[in-house]
């Protein structure tokens, strides 16, 4: 099961959140199940960008590890992975606006952003190849959540 929910709409609680927990409750919670995947976000780690967004991922966070307890029993796995940017429709507004896309890339130490194939690669790798790793929140983001300017002589 691949929880992938991402709303910035004013409804990211009921979207994001609470249509996780329905899918996941409904289709997710029995001895037949294999893997759990849930698409949070790095907002849920830092609280950046919009508050009903950074708190709907936030409670995926907290979800996931909930469910990880539920279906270990069945040798079932559930993880997190909780991606920066990432190229897609959602966040056409910031990668269209080259003075947001500038300082975006001054904050991110890979200046670029993932790929939508390369965030499919994680999801199939932590949902196929993945058996042992379970109740984990993966922050994938390229450092942007890390980012500092060390300096050293």
């Amino acid at each position: 099961l691949i929880n992938n929910a991402g709303v910035q709409n004013g409804d990211d609680i009921d979207v994001n959140l609470k249509g996780t927990i329905s899918v996941t409750e409904h289709y997710g919670i029995h001895p037949n199940i294999y893997s759990v995947i849930m698409i949070g976000s790095a907002s849920g780690h830092t609280g950046s960008e919009f508050p009903e967004y950074a708190a709907s991922k936030g409670g995926v966070l907290a979800y996931t590890k909930n469910v990880a307890m539920r279906i270990a029993p069945y040798q079932a796995t559930c993880n997190s992975l909780d991606f920066g940017g990432v190229m897609t429709e959602l966040n056409r507004p910031v990668m269209e606006d080259e003075k947001l896309w500038d300082q975006i890339m001054e904050l991110t130490p890979l200046k670029r952003w993932m790929s939508v194939e390369e965030a499919a690669e994680w999801i199939y790798f932590m949902a196929v190849k993945n058996r042992f790793c379970t109740g984990q929140n993966i922050l994938i983001d390229g450092l942007e959540a890390g980012n500092c300017n060390f300096i050293w002589p």
